[in-house]
């Protein structure tokens, strides 16, 4: 069944009711279905077919929302990518998935390595800063899809929806191909396990690129028929603010997240009594902090876990939460433990990594997908998380690859052997501090390493402090 479909259903039932507020912007149901129809008729003038893929590098806005299900409306397959990542970074994934399209804005584009995307440009301004050719506005397609006309629904469960790319500790990024059928298992999931309702109005702050953030907060509360309160950027006072305003019930982020909430919270100074439930994943919450949460800004917190590669694969019910676990398996959802890894099999399982034989054979056992993560059950089925098994480290929710970074640092002039040492962190989970020995050839700075990590790697992957010995 497509994507689309139980939205068509919910925006029809819903109608006027509030489904996005962005800003001082709300988009009714109708209207949002309305918009989608338009870009996806638009999307086929413009020449996007079924099984093209497109890459969206966007903030959170409604714009991200539009275009992923007008994508999954013709049965296009969108690849979101994080706009933090550096041009080195980009073009590693464009190289991998060689995509016809690119929904981004004017500034984003100009960070995108030059003549990886030839073929068609989508720029959600509605004036473009400078002439770029095969190139159009949002404004422009929406007078496109005046006149455009949309095929019925169609697509098994089998037909790819996205090509999420994570990172596994090989040293690459690896693009999860998952399926129409996997997000509708996965979405299903989570609503049984969170109970989210009509009523609810949820916070969007954490980047829609991510298929936490995708599922968790956008999918699952519009099949709910809830309001989704969209935030571009995360800034505490902000995020407070908009609880107050907007009346949030339900927030879904990562620990890093609720963390800089309590660290900022100031009782007396706004009313977020509307905020009663949470959920946290992207990487493990300390039940320490879990009660510092509840005890001094009232949320209660259940603990979930999932992967990219397997959408949603447990969360805490509100009826019986143990903070200091991951929460039972979702709808549909097996768990094995074997030797001391969680395995996980049935319908939210991706279909493979994208045109990776090696990896594919090397992750997958008898139909059993290997997370990379040590891991333990109680009697009552709670998943409890006991390491990482993979060469990742887990930073404010991101996977950091350990193999990419040493290879960054490696590569420079001068340098040695480079050792990366991982601490806990308070606010970001954990660090990386680098130990570089340099082969004497030259003298290398502090500076210079840390100037070429900026221009290679994401932010959130640069070592915390660096040695140079």
């Amino acid at each position: 069944m497509n994507l689309g479909t139980s939205l068509h259903w919910v925006s029809k039932k819903m109608k006027d009711k509030a489904c996005l507020i962005e800003n001082d912007t709300s988009v009714s149901y109708s209207e949002l279905w309305d918009n989608i129809e338009l870009l996806a008729k638009a999307f086929l003038k413009a020449g996007i077919k079924k099984n093209d893929k497109i890459i969206i590098i966007l903030p959170n806005c409604k714009e991200f929302i539009y275009s992923f299900y007008a994508l999954a409306r013709i049965n296009a397959v969108t690849v979101p990518i994080s706009h933090y990542l550096t041009p080195r970074e980009l073009k590693e994934i464009f190289s991998d998935c060689s995509p016809k399209g690119i929904i981004t804005t004017s500034k984003m584009f100009e960070n995108i390595p030059a003549g990886f995307i030839k073929e068609l440009i989508i720029l959600i301004d509605d004036e473009k800063s400078k002439p770029i050719e095969n190139s159009y506005t949002f404004k422009e397609l929406y007078e496109m899809g005046k006149h455009g006309t949309l095929p019925r629904f169609s697509a098994s469960n089998d037909q790819i929806a996205t090509i999420n790319y994570t990172y596994r500790g090989t040293g690459e990024p690896l693009g999860a191909v998952l399926t129409h059928g996997n997000y509708h298992h996965g979405a299903i999931g989570y609503v049984r396990l969170t109970e989210i309702m009509t009523q609810q109005r949820v916070l969007l702050v954490t980047p829609i690129s991510h298929i936490f953030t995708l599922v968790s907060c956008v999918i699952v509360p519009l099949l709910r028929g809830a309001t989704v309160v969209i935030m571009k950027t995360f800034i505490p006072k902000h995020v407070f603010k908009a609880i107050e305003k907007h009346k949030i019930d339900f927030i879904i982020a990562v620990p890093t997240v609720y963390i800089s909430l309590l660290k900022n919270y100031k009782k007396d100074s706004l009313d977020i009594s509307s905020l009663k439930h949470g959920i946290t994943g992207g990487s493990y919450l300390p039940p320490a902090i879990y009660e510092r949460i509840k005890n001094e800004m009232g949320i209660e917190l259940l603990q979930g876990y999932g992967l990219t590669e397997t959408m949603p694969i447990a969360c805490n019910p509100r009826s019986k939460n143990k903070p200091e676990s991951l929460g039972v398996p979702g709808h549909e959802v097996k768990v094995r433990i074997i030797d001391d890894e969680i395995v996980i099999g049935g319908p939210t399982v991706m279909k493979e990594y994208y045109q990776k034989n090696g990896e594919n054979k090397k992750f997958f056992k008898d139909g059993w997908f290997c997370t990379g993560d040590y891991g333990r059950t109680d009697d009552e089925g709670y998943i409890y998380f006991k390491g990482l098994k993979k060469d990742i480290v887990k930073i404010g929710g991101h996977n950091v690859d350990l193999k990419e970074v040493r290879a960054v640092m490696n590569s420079f002039e001068g340098v040695k052997h480079v050792k990366l040492n991982i601490k806990d962190n308070d606010l970001w989970g954990h660090q990386i501090l680098a130990e570089i020995e340099t082969d004497g050839t030259r003298k290398i700075t502090e500076k210079e390493i840390r100037s070429l990590c900026s221009s290679t790697l994401a932010l959130y992957k640069i070592p915390r402090k660096i040695l140079i010995k």
